[in-house]
């Protein structure tokens, strides 16, 4: 791998982050933040913005020719430009509120891979020993907006958000890509990888818009309406409220925010051909339709397991368990947790073991591949659903050719195998870090796994002690930062990931 290549656009990308971080000083200021507060939020954005220039100088190509960028490449681009994002955008969590770094990585990772796990409570220690004191609606806004900012650019991708506006790198964007997609199939719209990624983020924007009209047609005010909204549409959950969506209480906002955390979760190549009249592939896309019916199916059947008891909304409110108020709070967790968003309108943990062990089976799978969201993805397991049962066929027919097919095309066996492994690694990651953190913590069984399913899957909260009522605060360092690792593993498809540990990934 030529690392001054990868060094050469991480530092790029480490001085779009700090712009990032300047970009909301304007909502600092507006929201009517202290002076020291704007001035440490301006001193967050002005360093890694100066240490990324510094790199860009050091490692930028010594001659007219610019760098080849091949397939480790891709990967070392994508990987470790994840990291040193989440490294460069930690810095406002402690310059402005005086988090610890563990604290403030764990923050910061979790906005950029769009997981939504926070350590923010009045519990948190910070720096200098002391507690926080305070929660989340009583920090400064515009750290709050930059925290909802890393949802919106972690969401799509910060590397296809280069490659849709720094096309001047010359980068081999095809490695980029690929390295950055996820799903079994990465469709190309457009000849060129910068149009695909500008397509993309441009239906990506496009629903952001859409979301943030019809709130504030709502009545919620323009800043939550934005901060609500990048949690949405990236599926990361960060609400700017510590009660989450259920702070508001208003039916009509659980509605918008359902039916956007649906959308968001959706391959988002669909929503550019619905855009272009292509609709029906809404209809015909298998992935799509096993989503939208295990959706139906899951709301109903949680909404009618919780009917008839009370229902503690996420803000402390006791309401009663009527078939109305049973299929709002069924139908908002139920496409929270599986476009592994986050939100919350209930404590879903003091439900009934039936309706948590479902929900939890859903923050595994997550949404479908070429989406924001987290988790398997629909897709992996129709195909490992399928390889089952021709494997189960093959028992009365040993001789019979496996033929696996998705949306009506054969898969290569290549893939197939793919997807197996892609299953294998997961779970084994998923029980190695529940070990880890019931030995790290010694806490009780249901956090012990429920923390990394949320973690790894991109979802967020979790039960018991990391349920929706709590945060990640009380955890260890060592703890967070295994729970970090499983965020970055989700978010980047596992293999990109795990590939930079081989020997051979760092040879010439």
């Amino acid at each position: 791998m030529n690392v001054r290549a990868v060094l050469y656009v991480i530092s790029l990308l480490v001085t779009l982050i700090g712009i990032c971080i300047l970009g909301c000083l304007p909502v600092s200021w507006f929201m009517n933040d202290s002076p020291t507060d704007m001035a440490q939020l301006a001193g967050s954005g002005v360093i890694p913005a100066i240490i990324g220039i510094l790199g860009y100088v050091i490692w930028r190509p010594k001659s007219a020719m610019s760098y080849k960028y091949q397939t480790r490449e891709g990967f070392g681009i994508v990987a470790l430009g994840w990291i040193a994002a989440s490294l460069a955008g930690c810095i406002p969590f402690i310059f402005v509120s005086g988090f610890t770094f563990h604290d403030a990585f764990f923050e910061t990772v979790s906005g950029f891979t769009t997981t939504g796990s926070s350590v923010i409570d009045n519990t948190l220690v910070l720096f200098d020993g002391s507690t926080l004191g305070k929660g989340l609606d009583d920090l400064p806004r515009g750290l709050i907006f930059w925290r909802s900012v890393t949802h919106w650019l972690g969401g799509m991708g910060i590397v296809v958000l280069s490659l849709a506006i720094l096309p001047f790198l010359k980068v081999g964007g095809q490695q980029l890509f690929n390295a950055e997609a996820s799903g079994i199939s990465k469709d190309q719209l457009a000849p060129r990888i910068a149009s695909t990624a500008k397509i993309l983020w441009g239906v990506y924007l496009l629903l952001t818009i859409a979301e943030v009209f019809f709130l504030m047609l709502g009545g919620m005010p323009l800043f939550d309406s934005l901060c609500n909204s990048f949690g949405t549409v990236a599926t990361g959950g960060f609400c700017n409220l510590q009660a989450s969506i259920g702070g508001y209480d208003n039916a009509y906002f659980d509605v918008v925010i359902t039916i956007f955390m649906f959308l968001s979760g959706c391959n988002f190549i669909l929503h550019f051909r619905a855009l272009q009249g292509k609709a029906l592939g809404y209809f015909r896309d298998e992935e799509l339709r096993c989503y939208f019916f295990m959706t139906v199916f899951a709301i109903f059947a949680v909404a009618y397991s919780i009917m008839g008891s009370e229902i503690i909304t996420s803000a402390g409110k006791k309401v009663e368990g009527t078939f109305l108020n049973s299929l709002r709070y069924s139908s908002f967790q139920v496409v929270s947790l599986f476009s592994t968003t986050g939100f919350a309108t209930a404590d879903f943990d003091l439900w009934p073991t039936f309706p948590r062990l479902f929900l939890v089976s859903l923050m595994f799978i997550g949404g479908c591949g070429g989406s924001t969201s987290g988790g398997i993805k629909n897709s992996r397991m129709l195909v490992t659903f399928k390889y089952g049962i021709s494997q189960v066929s093959r028992c009365l027919f040993p001789k019979s050719v496996t033929n696996i097919r998705f949306n009506h095309e054969r898969l290569d066996n290549s893939i197939v195998h793919k997807v197996l492994s892609f299953f294998f690694i997961y779970i084994m990651v998923f029980l190695i870090s529940s070990f880890l953190i019931a030995i790290l913590t010694n806490t009780d069984i249901i956090t012990a796994t429920t923390g990394p399913v949320a973690c790894l899957g991109g979802v967020g909260p979790g039960l018991s002690k990391v349920g929706p009522a709590c945060t990640f605060a009380w955890m260890n360092w060592p703890a967070k930062m295994v729970l970090c690792a499983d965020m970055i593993l989700g978010r980047l498809e596992i293999y990109t990931a795990l590939v930079i540990f081989l020997p051979h990934f760092w040879k010439k």
